[in-house]
């Protein structure tokens, strides 16, 4: 009788272990998703919205910048198109993302990649457009980028 309940004793601590290595290889392999990642990828249809019609044009009447096919791969050359893009001060601009990723047009350093809060897109999910994006009334050339994939650099010139 001893035996059996040192073994269940020994199969309880067995299972106790098994599930904790279960639990932490789970936490380990969701931690190698990035924060963004595992938040864009709840979130891309409900940040982004069908803002522009057939010619290009979002409906107020502002500008529209396109992330291509493609634009999510660093070695790909494809980026934010046109630019630079001049706009008056307010003017309403909407992103046009082409691509099978999720991007944003976040303004601020692309070299540290740090948002300056002069505008930003949102999650912009694949085949989607932004909802259109006010730009600041200051004069000025604004920097941005995707805060997913850094390398993707634009300029809005307020003039």
């Amino acid at each position: 009788m001893m035996y059996f309940i040192g073994n269940m004793r020994d199969n309880i601590h067995y299972k106790t272990l098994v599930t904790s290595m279960i639990f932490v290889l789970f936490a380990v392999s969701f931690a190698g998703i990035s924060p963004s990642e595992a938040v864009a990828q709840g979130a891309n249809a409900t940040n982004a919205t069908n803002a522009t019609n057939a010619t290009g044009a979002s409906a107020g009447g502002g500008t529209t910048v396109t992330m291509p096919l493609g634009s999510s791969a660093a070695t790909s050359g494809e980026g934010y198109d046109p630019d630079p893009i001049t706009v008056s001060p307010g003017a309403s601009v909407t992103w046009d993302n082409q691509d099978n990723a999720l991007h944003t047009a976040t303004s601020g350093n692309p070299d540290t990649a740090t948002p300056d809060g002069k505008f930003d897109t949102g999650l912009v999910g694949a085949n989607q457009q932004s909802k259109p994006v006010t730009m600041p009334t200051e004069p000025g050339e604004y920097t941005y980028f995707c805060t997913l994939h850094p390398f993707l650099v634009g300029t809005v010139t307020v003039q």
